[in-house]
């Protein structure tokens, strides 16, 4: 067996995972190689009434890979952050367990997938879910 010398280019990488999830936030009904929506949410352990308290549209757009909040168990009155929130389910179900006192904080690569969720939380009145716009990246740190 033989290493191989090709290196990753890591910026191509990263644009065209957000390209695809740019597809996803803005066109979430086309076919793509993973399973997306409410029936995957359920599927992995989504309980139906917390998909119930969630903006449709945000899970038309969920491709998430589990159902963690359980094992998380967030209070009202605390803080949680989701890492690649998407278009929100995950911050919006967590919303749902912090309450009006807590606060979430989604944080995404793709610019579309946070723009998306904000549009959701402004129209569904979640006031205690933050969702950061997404800043360009480059492969050095910044001050």
């Amino acid at each position: 067996m033989t290493a191989s010398t090709e290196s990753l280019d890591v910026a191509d990488l990263q644009r065209r995972v957000q390209a695809v999830y740019q597809q996803v936030a803005e066109q979430p009904h086309r076919t793509y190689h993973f399973e997306m929506g409410r029936g995957l949410a359920l599927r992995l352990g989504y309980p139906a009434d917390v998909l119930d308290a969630i903006p449709g549209e945000a899970l038309e757009s969920f491709a998430g890979v589990g159902y963690f909040l359980d094992l998380a168990t967030p209070r009202a009155g605390e803080r949680v952050l989701d890492l690649g929130s998407g278009s929100g389910t995950d911050s919006f179900a967590a919303a749902t367990l912090v309450g009006p006192t807590g606060e979430v904080t989604g944080v995404d690569m793709t610019q579309a997938q946070l723009a998306k969720a904000e549009r959701l939380r402004a129209a569904a009145g979640l006031g205690q879910v933050r969702l950061p716009t997404a800043r360009a990246t480059s492969s050095s740190p910044t001050a």
